[in-house]
């Protein structure tokens, strides 16, 4: 089944072209890391399958979903349209069979940066299909959703869909590990199934891997506290840009302004090129750190 899911994510790849031309009059500026919790129980009804979409692409404006027998036939799906950064759709269930799927902006539903071609859909399976990137280089994952329905516990499994991310760990409050580590984009973790914790409150944060960066110094997603159902499963999707989670660059100290102001004017030349100077070491600097967590 994982196969023939990965295939039909691998045939996104024949809009790449026309999506570059149509993303810079779409795009939007990225948006921060932060985790979107879905739960995932539940059995779909004999002889069908669930599926579910999550907008995780940052910078990508609102989208619908269509749904046919090809791509030229597929309409909308209310259910799994209109939805924004960061939100995921209820299940919607469709009779076991072959579809095709595709991602369309609702201000433009020309633009589809997301086409599957017609696949199978195997009866008593859920699925998401999960946005992820910026639209310029959109992604497309899926995942079969697979906790165990004779579980007792609360499930849990953790999903890395932030492409400017490096690998991350999920560690407690006081930095303990909770046996995921070293997770990487766009994988989920644990790789099959899920994780069984007792019920009860998590408060959790997601930190970049050691030797990526000292374990426990970044933590760019520290959500609110999360509740957990015995019996009830759960994703927690790590969605959103790094480089948009960052503070911005500090403002050069003013005394740089008035020396310059006051300067002789024999001088402003030197303090051109050392400005620039500055301004390239600061860039250069915030790259290979960025560079160094990738």
């Amino acid at each position: 089944m994982d196969r023939r899911l990965a295939r039909i994510a691998s045939l996104t790849a024949a809009s790449a072209l026309a999506l570059a031309i149509a993303a810079p009059t779409l795009a939007a500026e990225p948006a921060p890391l932060r985790a979107v919790v879905a739960q995932d129980g539940g059995t779909p009804p004999a002889g069908s399958a669930w599926v579910r979409v999550l907008h995780g692409s940052p910078d990508a404006p609102q989208v619908d979903v269509y749904v046919g027998a090809d791509l030229a036939t597929a309409t909308k799906v209310d259910p799994l349209s209109g939805l924004t950064f960061g939100q995921i759709s209820a299940y919607h269930p469709v009779p076991a069979g072959t579809y095709a799927i595709k991602v369309c902006a609702t201000a433009d539903p020309t633009v589809c940066p997301i086409e599957v071609a017609a696949q199978a859909i195997p009866a008593d399976t859920k699925i998401t299909i999960a946005a992820s990137d910026l639209l310029a280089s959109i992604d497309t994952n899926i995942f079969v959703d697979d906790p165990d329905p004779a579980g007792t516990q609360a499930q849990v499994r953790v999903v890395h869909l932030s492409a400017d991310t490096p690998a991350v760990d999920v560690l407690t409050q006081a930095g303990a590990s909770i046996g995921i580590d070293g997770l990487t984009y766009p994988n989920r973790a644990p790789a099959t199934g899920y994780a069984s914790f007792p019920g009860g409150s998590y408060d959790l944060k997601v930190c970049a891997s050691a030797p990526t960066a000292p374990t426990g110094t970044l933590c760019p997603i520290d959500p609110e506290a999360l509740t957990l159902v015995d019996g009830e499963a759960y994703s927690v999707f790590a969605v959103g840009s790094l480089a948009a989670s960052l503070p911005a660059p500090a403002a050069p100290p003013t005394d740089v302004a008035e020396t310059a102001e006051t300067a002789p004017a024999s001088s402003m030349p030197l303090l051109l090129v050392l400005a620039i100077g500055a301004v390239a070491f600061v860039g250069g600097l915030r790259l290979a750190t960025v560079r160094a967590r990738r």
